[in-house]
């Protein structure tokens, strides 16, 4: 083949339309034939098919890199392309183009003219038109973001399948009657403390298939599946350009307090790292123990033979899982606490902690005043909040049965064909009224629960500081609940490390400086003038020695 005779020709239509206004691949390969006719050339085609160039880089355009390998090696010198977005619209892609065409002095053919790049005035055309097209495509691209982004606004689907539960009609999102049924099956489930690997059974059990056909669901997309908004009637979506958040809104399929109900029994399972309905047995220090090395909480083993119970950093266990994911972390804490040893230790270092601490005795001073002037207001405000929630539980009842009687007389009339199309639309819009009033109603319980299970906690913690004040030196008697009501009030963590292959270190982290605080009298002649309390630290460092495994642990605080 005699190269310099050779009209080389390049042809690519776009992914979105395989027929540009006249403008098809075999449009393109007739108009390059002609044109090496016309110069008495042979012709050779590079044929792209329908790829996009607004994103292209080299390797989805094969036909392209084809092309300037051969031109690399100065086989081409020839070329034909419709116009020059053929070959590119993408800047950095056309900018390595364009060298390749000048470091070779290709010339290159387009139905508006003829270009060789060593010509200062055609590398100058051929410039412009490249800026041209790539403007074009910013234009069309800029017009087809913003088209979306108002559809997205009148709360049309923005592509793609639609999430569990619902289906598309008319490009919006509407409630599918045999989804949205396992929806609320799967969120009742939850809020009644059914553990997410039973629900996965149920689903099983009920023959339920997900998006995807698969028989099982995994816990992750049941898991993700209680975090959609959709399911309450209100979805967000970002413009990635500019930032903005646009609100969306479609039929909602279950109610908004069931949703905030599962949303804060996930938060509270999320914070534990544990699933409820899974513990069998009750650690008193694996909610505040966590790995100093990896950042993982850390999980209890019991045994029937207790001394071999354990605590133990689960890395290893999550590694499997996660093996070759971005989850995947290295962790050299691989050694046991034993659990009888290591709870006896850190409660007695929190009580011999809280017992000198001068800023814990003046805490517990200002919140049993605090009781004295506040514990009947609570007691006021939780009879109150109760009323309230009785009245608000009558009206959700009296909605509820006002919507279904409306309802049945609705359908009886269309029965009888006594509506017409407008009277049916005006009744949609009664009856979505009515739901709208009952879903403010469940919001307003649900806040009203929330201020009443506060109120409780408080009025309980002051039952127990009103105790622990008088009894601080008998907390040795507790139950394992109790020291661990109390921890979680003052501990923020506990940090374990592995110091070497007998001793781990464990740093507690309170929430206030409890330790090895000072309080210092404002005039030591004249007492009356009062004190201050500082100068205390939030952590306490204690060692775990391990004289050999399985014997007996002396365990040391600094």
């Amino acid at each position: 083949m005699d190269y310099s005779k050779t009209l080389f020709i390049y042809t690519r239509v776009s992914t979105t339309s395989q027929e540009e206004g006249g403008t098809s691949l075999d449009t393109q390969k007739d108009l390059g034939i002609r044109k090496s006719q016309e110069l008495g050339f042979d012709y050779f085609l590079f044929n792209e098919g329908g790829q996009s160039s607004s994103h292209d880089d080299f390797n989805n355009r094969p036909a392209l890199a084809k092309l300037l390998s051969r031109i690399d090696g100065g086989e081409i010198k020839h070329l034909f392309v419709y116009n020059t977005d053929r070959l590119s619209r993408n800047k950095m892609t056309w900018g390595v183009i364009r060298l390749k065409l000048l470091q070779q002095n290709v010339t290159l053919y387009t139905t508006s003219g003829i270009y060789n790049s060593t010509s200062p005035t055609d590398d100058l055309l051929l410039g412009i038109l490249s800026e041209i097209s790539s403007y074009d495509n910013s234009l069309r691209t800029e017009r087809t973001r913003l088209g979306k982004l108002n559809r997205i606004r009148q709360s049309y689907w923005l592509g793609g399948p639609p999430v569990y539960g619902y289906k598309l009609v008319d490009k919006k999102l509407v409630p599918d009657e045999y989804e949205s049924k396992w929806v609320n099956y799967i969120f009742e489930q939850f809020v009644e403390k059914i553990p997410v690997r039973e629900i996965k059974m149920g689903l099983l059990g009920n023959g339920v298939q997900t998006r995807r056909k698969n028989d099982v669901w995994s816990l992750g997309s049941i898991e993700k599946l209680l975090t959609n908004t959709h399911f309450i009637g209100v979805y967000y979506v970002t413009d990635r350009k500019s930032g903005e958040i646009i609100k969306c809104e479609c039929e909602p399929i279950i109610s908004l307090d069931l949703f905030n109900r599962a949303s804060d029994l996930k938060k509270i399972r999320s914070s534990r790292k544990v699933r409820e309905g899974n513990q069998k047995h009750f650690y008193l220090l694996r909610d505040f123990l966590i790995c100093g090395h990896c950042g993982s909480r850390f999980s209890g083993k019991t045994q029937s033979d207790t001394s071999r119970s354990v605590y133990y950093c689960p890395r290893k266990e999550k590694n499997y899982v996660n093996e070759h994911s971005k989850h995947h972390k290295d962790c050299t804490n691989n050694r046991y606490l034993k659990i009888n040893l290591t709870d006896d230790l850190v409660w007695n270092t929190v009580i011999d902690v809280l017992t000198n601490s001068k800023q814990f005795k003046e805490q517990i001073k200002g919140e049993v005043l605090v009781e004295r002037r506040s514990y009947q207001s609570q007691k006021t405000d939780i009879e109150k909040h109760s009323n309230s929630l009785k009245k608000l539980d009558k009206d959700i009842r009296d909605s509820l049965n006002l919507k279904k009687s409306t309802t049945l007389q609705f359908d009886v009339l269309k029965l009888q064909n006594f509506t017409d199309e407008s009277q049916e639309h005006e009744n949609s819009r009664i009856i979505y009224n009515i739901e709208e009033y009952i879903r403010k109603l469940e919001s307003k319980k649900y806040d009203l629960n929330k201020k009443i299970h506060d109120l409780e906690g408080q009025v309980e913690w002051i039952d127990w500081v009103s105790e622990f004040r008088k009894n601080l030196k008998k907390l040795s008697d507790s139950t394992d609940e109790e020291k661990h009501y109390l921890m979680s009030r003052i501990i923020e963590s506990i940090n374990v490390f592995t110091v070497d292959k007998k001793t781990h270190k464990l740093i507690i982290e309170f929430k206030l400086p409890y330790v090895n605080d000072e309080l210092t009298w404002n005039s030591p002649s004249n007492k009356t003038l009062g004190y201050v309390v500082s100068n205390g630290m939030k952590t306490k460092e204690l060692e775990v020695f391990d004289e050999k495994k399985y014997q007996s642990k002396q365990l040391v605080a600094k």
